[in-house]
């Protein structure tokens, strides 16, 4: 049911996910981000390519964060399952297309990295070790070839690994079963973003 304290971790959630982190940092140190990306996709990736490793790692900080408040935030205002996870969407979309922005923003992987950390935190870490061994075999290809005309950014590649395994992990670990969903649903505005 929906009342005050459920929709409000959810608006809440949007504007704390549309805090333009990389924009923040870029201007910070003299650049405007929005005229050095094209495609109009900006966050730690591509702020660590046209800033340097540590404002990228410092934007990634601050996306994971707003992820993993946002989630909070819910929980304490709300407590239901369901509004935590539709608070991290929110975080997402606000991300992604952000309003302070004109809805344009990042990929959404570092927010949704916060939510899950929150939500599944021992299904997300173990998942997260499990996945860094091919992250460090694939660390030198930046495409996996797929076949005939279909190729696959192994970025992209080993972050759906990722959110495979953590919803595997959360049922195995006998998590709250819309929760252990989280990642999967996470996932659908960041394909959504790179469509």
């Amino acid at each position: 049911m929906l009342n005050f304290n459920n929709i409000l971790p959810i608006i809440i959630g949007y504007f704390l996910g549309s805090i333009p982190s990389a924009y923040i940092i870029a201007k910070n140190r003299g650049v405007d981000i929005r005229k050095k990306v094209k495609n109009g996709q900006f966050g730690s990736a591509k702020t660590a390519k046209e800033l340097g490793k540590f404002p990228g790692v410092l934007v990634g900080a601050m996306d994971f964060c707003k992820g993993a408040l946002s989630i909070m935030i819910a929980d304490r205002v709300s407590g239901q399952e369901w509004i935590m996870v539709l608070t991290g969407v929110a975080a997402i979309i606000g991300h992604n297309w952000s309003i302070f922005l004109n809805f344009m923003g990042g990929k959404g992987s570092a927010v949704t990295f916060g939510n899950l950390f929150y939500l599944l935190p021992k299904a997300f870490v173990t998942a997260a070790f499990c996945t860094a061994l091919p992250a460090f075999i694939f660390k030198k290809d930046n495409i996996i070839n797929l076949g005939k005309n279909r190729e696959f950014k192994t970025s992209d590649f080993l972050t759906s690994i990722l959110f495979l395994l953590t919803f595997l992990f959360a049922l195995i670990f006998n998590e709250p079963l819309f929760i252990s969903f989280s990642p999967i649903i996470f996932s659908l505005p960041i394909t959504m973003k790179k469509n």
